[in-house]
């Protein structure tokens, strides 16, 4: 079981919660709370230079802004930044985030060991989770788990990110739609262009394409 776990929650009731039932069900030797990413960020930095790092790293995704000038303002680029410094850190992410295309980015991108959601049953699926990473076993809360090896999943392809690269930039789909032809890039027919952005649009749960663009902005893919 892990020795020093590091917990990164901005609400009081759900930390209060991860804290009582860490106390409760596990062995857990040390826990410490952190409410800003930064924070976070600097007792992670000072528990290394103290030669007593953490070993699990529990966090949201989204946190909300206040008097604070933050630097990290998700609990994804905190995960890259500690995981950058100590790749051995174990890692388990705690949000209500249940969109196919973040999970898996989190696990592919981040190799995050977990993913919980939070819900009714959130802090018992917790505590399954740091039981399972504790033996360098992967854990997904049921209620996603099946999605995750789902081969109707769209996948996010290099032809998409050129694609929403060039929206981002202002293009229409016809200026793409050229681009497209003359790089030989294809399909670069409009109506392919067009089908794709609507599996997309789909896929990310997005009204319109602003909010896609935006959304695939916020997983750092652009």
């Amino acid at each position: 079981m892990f020795q020093k776990v590091l917990v990164v929650e901005d609400l009081d009731s759900i930390g209060f919660g991860i804290y009582q039932i860490l106390k409760q069900e596990t062995s857990i030797h040390e826990i410490i709370q952190s409410q800003h990413c930064d924070d976070a960020n600097l007792k992670f930095l000072r528990a290394q230079k103290d030669n007593v790092p953490f070993d699990l790293l529990i966090t949201d995704l989204s946190f909300k802004a206040d008097y604070r000038d933050c630097k990290i303002v998700s609990g994804d680029a905190l995960v890259h930044k500690l995981k950058s410094k100590q790749p051995s850190l174990k890692v388990i992410v705690y949000s209500v985030e249940n969109r196919s295309v973040k999970v898996k980015s989190l696990f592919n991108n981040r190799k995050i060991d977990a993913y919980v959601v939070k819900g009714r049953r959130g802090l018992k699926n917790l505590i399954e989770a740091i039981k399972d990473v504790s033996k360098n076993k992967t854990y997904v809360s049921p209620e996603i788990s099946n999605f995750m090896h789902r081969k109707d999943i769209i996948e996010i392809e290099d032809y998409d990110i050129q694609l929403l690269k060039l929206l981002s930039d202002g293009h229409t789909q016809e200026e793409i739609s050229f681009e497209f032809k003359k790089k030989e890039i294809k399909p670069s027919g409009i109506s392919s262009i067009e089908k794709r952005l609507n599996k997309l649009k789909l896929e990310f749960n997005a009204k319109n394409v602003l909010q896609l663009v935006s959304m695939v902005k916020d997983l750092g893919w652009l």
